[in-house]
């Protein structure tokens, strides 16, 4: 059984050996032959490819194995589970292989690395197998001690030897892509790289370009990782837990306390609550006795004052019976008064007919007056209007105004037709002077819409007055013409085709000629008018110009000029003038019809007013003769009905007389009754008020005698002493109240009580409801029933309860004390702790700072250092360490940060500088690889040159592995300074697979050397 080597178990299984070789299958396109690796110096590593440079040697997926090997933390072993790796497995696309070749992609590959101690390799070697495949689990690591290796001859026998040997390692020591790291190589990491591969994602580090996109606490963890120091943090992160669970015990004991403080609170009101109803029952009981007491002491007194009052009343009884029998007989020797009352009706009937006759013969009269009014203000109306009357008659008057009507509507539509006629000349006038009139100006404008310029071929012709008479009729027909260059024909056609239908285009000439005797223009269209001159040829007479073929004939005789501009603007310039003036006298002619109108509205008003007047007259003389008639009969009316007036008035006073006698004697009567009824109603009442008193039933609810109830209401305290019934029912109802409330009970609707607490609080209600003066039908005891019993089954139970709770609660208040000291003291040790590991990682920062700053003045710089901050978590976060590097960028500049602007190159050599001072500020650094990507390209030939002497140095005196890619241009300066070169050759795109890679290096530790001879020469040729 294999068990790990003795080592450093911060440093994992591996420890602080050294990696001496690597061998890889199916991984790129890298052969299964070993490589070896020099310890504690810095390896170049370069190769040639297709292209007869370094690019596509292979050397770059050297490197990628390595550091999957090493388990670079650029990987995210931890998180991913490997499933970046599987792309490193030859693929025949990948690796631009000729499917000529019919290769097929591997599955899984592994890559083997050989550690050893450099004081005794041979009996200190462990050899690490890491299997990659395309599926799950995409990474797997497994160890033994001493050599496990293949060493077949061919590179296809130790690729088939690989899958045994991995077999042969068994599960026992199998580790997962997420412990590999820890287990293998311990807390620090291993391997540091800066590799620029798309096999993963792309992670800012301190080796990379990206040096400027790291926060300065990301810097700071990885200075921590690389000193070895996580642990430190680590341990810190636990106790930090460990405080935190208990600060967490501690408040969920107190949550527990006060959730159950709230639990025993509900238990202990319910005990106070039954306590409370208890005293309020009792307190109730001792109200309601001194109620019985009371109010059997007052209907006693009651009774007896009762009695006394009915015997006063039967006395006065009698007296009033005497008085009624005596009015009784007065009203009989009145008799009747309906004699009289007859009379009264008939005298007030006959006053009413009279009364009603005034008021219709007055009613009539102020109708006829009103219309009166109405007439004689109509009058007035008409008068003013009938002033200006002729003497003609309606008819006559109506006939003129219908005449005067339709002359003034003729007028109107003249003088609209007269301004519509200067509105066209107005706008002819414009157009003419701007040369776009008629047909012809609607297409100049159209073109000129789509940039086609067009002239009137009139507005551009001048014709001399000797050559009118032969050239106005042949230019007649064309007045609508335009004038386009000969290339804007065709288009002009047709937009003038749908808009301006029968437009007529001439086309000018392409070149100037000359134009024919007597007409002038600046538009070439000599071709035009020497066509119209030749086919329309002037008569004998003079008079018209014809066409023998066509057999047309233009007549002339155009009293104005036809053709040019300025003629054309005279002729616009008078048609204006002659409308205008036409306007003037349509204007004044509508005026006039308009006075004309005026008049004869004015007579036929008056007309009509004449007319009416006329039939006023005669209706104002009918009703005068009506209103005079009916006035001597109003005045008869009115004194016939004074004089029934005053014989109703005598009817009334008679009738009246005897009715005050009778009524007298009635009320003498009445009041008598009323008296007597009043002292049979007050013998009742008195009944009535002695049964209610009750003496005897309230002596039967009180249950003792009298002397009994005197001495209880004597007796009781001061507080509780009260001589009324009223007040002492009160204090027993509250009592039975306040002792159902304090259970619970207090009337909330749909409350969960129970049934006989309802039936209680039903009954409690009832009982508030009773008259505290009247018998009760509840007692006390009925409904304070209930609720007795249920105390009954609860004293025993609430003695216990509150005895129990009294005792968890003091359980409980000690543990929380001793959490509370726990925690405490938790706090104390973590701060010990803390204040410990900072003052170790200042010392660590500041080694490192110095280091830093000697780097740099080394390679030239002008000075560097660290500036650290320590952020302190309160909680579950992690610890940051902030850490800025700085340096000057000039000698008398001061420090920058990293993040300023700098060029690439810069930026580079502070990031290896910073990776070198943080391992030379380490103890513990044997057995690391540094790992760098395309060394130096970017930096100049001095910087190149003092970066590769201290990547020397600091591999020799840390004793860590440093292996840097170098390019043609940087491989010169890297062999003056290196351990060992390693050469990748893939000569041609046409091989599969690389040549078995080549290596020159000098190990002066020959055991080490003898432990992989046989492994690293297996299957080379030259060996």
């Amino acid at each position: 059984m294999t068990s790990p080597p003795t080592s450093d178990p911060s440093r994992g299984i591996v420890g602080d050996r050294q990696l001496i070789a690597v061998q890889a299958f199916d991984i790129a396109r890298l052969t299964a032959h070993a490589v070896p690796i020099v310890p504690e110096t810095f390896i170049a590593v370069s190769g040639l490819g297709p292209k007869d440079d370094s690019n596509g040697s292979g050397k770059t997926s050297f490197l990628i194995a390595v550091s999957l090997l090493l388990a670079d933390p650029q990987w995210r072993l931890e998180t991913n589970g490997g499933r970046h790796a599987s792309g490193i497995l030859f693929r025949p696309d990948a690796a631009g292989v000729d499917q000529a070749h019919q290769a097929s992609p591997v599955t899984h590959g592994y890559i083997v690395g050989v550690f050893a101690h450099p004081d005794d390799p041979t009996t200190s070697s462990v050899t690490v197998w890491v299997r990659i495949a395309t599926t799950t689990p995409y990474l797997q690591a497994n160890w033994t001690e001493g050599l496990h290796v293949a060493d077949a001859p061919t590179d296809h026998e130790r690729s088939i030897q690989a899958d045994t040997l991995w077999r042969e390692l068994g599960t026992r020591q199998l580790l997962s892509a997420r412990a590999m790291a820890e287990k293998l190589y311990g807390t620090a990491p291993r391997c540091l790289t800066y590799l620029d591969t798309a096999l993963r994602p792309p992670v800012p580090s301190l080796l990379s370009q990206q040096l400027t996109e790291m926060e300065p606490h990301d810097i700071g963890r990885s200075l921590i990782a690389l000193s070895g120091m996580t642990p430190l943090l680590e341990e810190e992160d636990g106790l930090r837990g460990q405080a935190l669970q208990h600060q967490n015990s501690l408040e969920k004991a107190q949550a527990d306390h006060a959730q159950a403080l709230l639990a025993e609170e509900q238990v202990m009101s319910g005990v106070r609550a039954r306590e409370a109803t208890r005293l309020s029952l009792q307190r109730g009981h001792e109200a309601w006795r001194r109620y019985l007491a009371a109010s059997y002491r007052d209907a006693h007194h009651s009774d007896q004052r009762v009695a006394a009052r009915m015997d006063e009343e039967r006395q006065a009884a009698e007296t009033a019976e005497a008085l009624v029998r005596a009015a009784e007989d007065h009203v009989n020797s009145l008799g009747s008064a309906e004699e009289l009352a007859a009379q009264k009706g008939k005298a007030h009937q006959a006053w009413s007919d009279a009364q009603q006759l005034v008021g219709e013969l007055s009613k009539k009269a102020t109708e006829l007056t009103t219309r009166q009014a109405m007439l004689r203000a109509r009058r007035i109306t008409l008068l003013p209007q009938a002033q200006g009357w002729d003497g003609s008659d309606c008819t006559t008057a109506a006939a003129r105004l219908e005449q005067r009507q339709r002359e003034h509507t003729k007028a109107e539509l003249q003088r609209g037709e007269a301004e519509d006629t200067v509105t066209r000349a107005r706008a002819h006038l414009r157009n003419v002077e701007q040369g776009r009139s008629g047909q012809a100006g609607r297409a100049i404008d159209l073109l000129s819409e789509h940039r086609i310029r067009a002239h009137g071929l009139l507005d551009q012709l001048n014709v001399d007055e000797a050559a009118r008479p032969a050239w106005e009729p042949r230019l007649a027909p064309w007045q609508d013409a335009i004038v386009v260059e000969p290339e804007h024909e065709d288009t002009a056609r047709r937009l003038l085709h749908a808009a301006l239908p029968g437009a007529q285009i001439v086309a000018s000439d392409v070149r100037q000629q000359p134009l024919p005797e007597g007409i002038h223009s600046t538009l070439n269209v000599a071709h035009f008018l020497a066509t119209l001159q030749q086919r329309l040829t002037p008569l004998s007479d003079g008079l018209a110009v014809r066409d023998q073929e066509m057999g047309l004939t233009v007549a002339g005789g155009f009293p104005t000029a036809l053709a040019g501009r300025e003629a054309r603007l005279q002729q616009a310039r008078a048609d204006l003038t002659a409308a205008e003036e036409a306007f003037t006298r349509a204007t004044e002619a509508v005026t006039v019809a308009t006075a004309a109108l005026t008049l004869a509205q004015t007579q036929h008003a008056a007309a009509q007013a004449a007319e009416e007047l006329a039939r006023l007259d005669t209706q104002e003389n009918d009703l005068q003769t009506k209103i005079d008639d009916l006035a001597g009969r109003a005045t008869k009316a009115a004194r016939d009905e004074q004089e029934l007036q005053q014989t109703w008035q005598e009817a009334v006073a008679g009738h009246a007389a005897h009715e005050q006698l009778l009524t007298n004697a009635k009320l003498t009567l009445e009041g008598a009754g009323k008296a007597l009824k009043e002292r049979h109603r007050n013998l009742a009442d008195l009944e009535r008020q002695r049964d209610q008193v009750a003496a005897s039933r309230w002596q039967q609810q009180w249950g003792a005698p009298l002397e009994d109830a005197v001495r209880l209401l004597d007796q009781a305290p001061d507080q509780t002493r009260s001589s009324r019934p009223t007040a002492l029912r009160r204090q027993a109802e509250d009592g039975l109240r306040r002792a159902y409330e304090h259970y619970g009970v207090d009337g909330t609707p749909g409350a969960d009580v129970g049934q006989d607490l309802r039936t209680g609080e039903e009954m409690m209600q009832s009982f508030a409801d009773t008259d505290p003066v009247g018998l009760p039908t509840l007692t006390f005891a009925d409904v304070a029933a209930p609720l007795e019993n249920r105390l009954a089954g609860h004293r025993d139970q609430d003695e216990v309860a509150a005895a129990r709770i009294t005792h968890d609660q003091h359980t409980r208040e000690q543990a929380i004390a001793e959490l509370t000291n726990g925690v405490a003291t938790s706090a104390r040790n973590l701060e010990t702790l803390q204040d410990m590991i900072e003052k170790h990682l200042d010392g660590l920062f500041a080694q490192i700072s110095a280091a830093f700053n000697d780097l740099d003045l080394r390679s030239d710089g002008h000075g560097a250092k660290l500036e650290h901050l320590s952020v302190r978590p309160q909680g579950p976060g992690d610890w940051q360490w902030q850490v800025t590097p700085r340096w000057k960028r000039s000698r008398s500049g001061g420090y920058v940060s990293y993040r300023e602007n700098a060029n690439s190159a810069q930026v580079k050599v502070h990031a290896i500088l910073l990776v070198l001072a943080a391992l030379l500020a380490d103890s513990q650094t044997q057995g690391r690889v540094l790992i760098l990507d395309e060394l130096g390209n970017s930096l100049g030939e001095v910087n190149r040159k003092d970066m590769l002497a201290a990547l020397r140095d600091v591999a020799r005196d840390q004793h860590l592995t440093i292996l840097g890619t170098c390019q043609d241009s940087v491989l010169a300066d890297a062999a003056d300074v290196c351990g060992e070169l390693l050469w990748f050759v893939h000569a041609s795109e046409a091989d599969i697979v690389n040549q078995p890679t080549s290596a020159w290096a000098f190990d002066s530790n020959g055991a080490r050397t003898q432990l992989t001879e046989d492994w690293i020469t297996a299957g080379r040729a030259h060996a």
